[in-house]
């Protein structure tokens, strides 16, 4: 071999060597990583804090606060023992109220909401389970430098940028949608107040991003196309498009939300709920008191419930003489047993059973109504923007037969994440026999995004908190767009005063 090549190859490795010797990543990296890194200028996002940033409202969804009889401060929903259940003392006071000819909003108990549910913990024979529950969201917007209303100011802030908004998810949707605008109009009055103080700024326009999971994006929807007005008296009404609640937000991050609905409900208001594998069935009897669960039932056009043998036509899930015809939830005539606890003052099975009809037929009219009010066709207004994340990583019950005795069975599961699919949540009109190859839905989505997670474990994951960041942080609404200009005025010429009174 020549000496000049052998030396020229002697050096080769030296030479492939000095040309890696930097940090900089490899065009071959095939690698995936698990945490983001966050460059300066998102991390500038993280520390600011000033009308220049929406604050955000978190909507849990079903089952998703605690609940408390603030008449002698007991856990009502939160913590769950088997003993309390075979008890049966804290059914009688989770159920909502029923009374005869009486309407569900004017039926009410000591019962409240007392928080977010945070854990839950599941008591079985001296065992305990803990199950994740909203903690992981909040702690996502905590480390991208929202401060909760819920914890004490940390020594450089100001005021709350992240408040929680729980009600009670047992009643009508709408009604919460109108407390969730009473409770905006409070958070907004308070800000003003604080930019006011700090900023100099007069009746500053303070718009809030709301981030709703579940049943809660139901709340959000109903907000922005209604504001404070909940469904009239008469059920063959629904109120005017208004979009009054639009005109308090910028964003709505809406994440796992059934909008099209989602047939465990019918499962569950037929056989009961189990919260997860080691808890127990608590009963159809209660669960089926809940007016927001028959809001959530499949909407009539998904054709999700159908009878067994065959027959095209689908199931009116929405009409009490289905329920009656198969026995159904509050309609079953052999729940006397748990009737009883529910209605203690009611003397005769006759008369309990007419009041539990009566209770779940004016639940069904509700149903039907607020579907009504979500599917009115009307232009959204172009301030807002809707951003949708949802599941599709898990086979989710789709498509249920009801057997000729009523039995409510699955016979088809399709994307989703393991209690929504995917096209639910999308409300995606398409079929495969009226098929496009893009996305037909009355919701006007600014975008939309899926995680391999499931209902809960969406929220769990970094890739979740990055882009969760992004679309609240760094993603402009066209309202943003069009006044940016005053919020660069905002962030450069309006800081809070230091300790000693001077502008930071």
């Amino acid at each position: 071999m020549n000496k000049g090549h052998a030396f020229s190859l002697s050096l080769l490795p030296l030479l492939l060597l000095s040309a890696c010797s930097s940090d900089s990543g490899s065009y071959q990296d095939a690698k995936v990583h698990g945490k983001a890194v966050y460059c300066d200028v998102i991390r500038k996002s993280f520390e600011y804090e000033g009308p220049g940033r929406n604050p955000v409202i978190v909507i849990h969804g079903l089952l998703g606060s605690k609940l408390e009889d603030v008449s002698n401060s007991e856990n009502i929903w939160g913590n769950f023992s088997l003993g309390e259940m075979l008890t049966g003392d804290k059914f009688a006071r989770l159920s909502h109220p029923m009374r005869e000819k009486v309407p569900l909003k004017d039926l009410t108990s000591s019962v409240k909401p007392s928080g977010l549910l945070n854990r839950s913990q599941i008591r079985i024979l001296g065992f305990s389970f803990d199950y994740e529950g909203y903690d992981i969201l909040v702690r996502s917007l905590k480390n991208s430098g929202y401060v909760p209303d819920s914890e004490p100011l940390p020594p450089d802030r100001h005021f709350p940028s992240l408040f929680l908004f729980y009600y009670d998810w047992r009643r009508d949707i709408s009604e919460n949608a109108a407390r969730l605008q009473e409770f905006i109009l409070a958070r907004r009055e308070e800000l003003r107040e604080k930019y006011r103080e700090l900023y100099g700024l007069q009746d500053y326009n303070v718009k809030f991003d709301l981030v709703a999971h579940s049943m809660g994006g139901l709340v959000a929807r109903y907000f922005m196309r209604y504001g404070g007005t909940p469904l009239p008296d008469d059920p063959g009404q629904i109120p005017k498009v208004t979009w009054e609640g639009a005109g308090f937000i910028d964003k709505v991050v809406i994440i796992a939300t059934p909008n099209a609905g989602y047939v465990d409900t019918l499962v569950e208001l037929t056989e009961g709920l189990r919260l997860a594998p080691a808890a127990p069935v608590y009963p159809k009897t209660v669960i089926g008191t809940f007016p927001s669960y028959y809001q959530m039932l499949p909407d009539p056009e998904t054709e999700s419930v159908l009878p067994a043998g065959g027959e095209a036509r689908p199931v009116d899930c929405f009409s009490i003489d289905t329920w009656i015809h198969y026995g159904w939830g509050l309609a079953d005539p052999d729940q006397d047993k748990w009737l009883r606890i529910i209605l203690p003052g009611v003397e005769t099975p006759e008369e309990r059973y007419r009041i539990a009809l009566d209770h779940l037929e004016k639940c069904l009219k509700r149903a039907r109504q607020f579907k009504r009010s979500l599917r009115t066709q009307a232009v959204a207004p172009e301030n807002v923007a809707l951003y949708l994340i949802a599941g599709d990583a898990l086979l989710t019950n789709d498509k249920v037969a009801v057997q000729t005795y009523g039995r409510v069975t699955v016979i088809k599961r399709d994307a989703g994440d393991g209690k929504i699919t995917a096209m639910s949540a999308r409300h995606d009109l398409r079929t495969k026999d009226n098929w496009l190859p893009f996305l037909v839905s009355p919701i006007n989505w600014s975008s939309v995004y899926y995680f391999h997670g499931g209902h809960m474990g969406i929220m769990n994951s970094d890739t979740f908190e990055t882009n969760l960041r992004f679309l609240l942080l760094a993603s402009p609404t066209p309202y943003q767009r069009k006044h940016m200009a005053e919020y660069s005025d905002i962030i450069k010429h309006r800081t809070a005063p230091d300790d000693n009174g001077s502008r930071k």
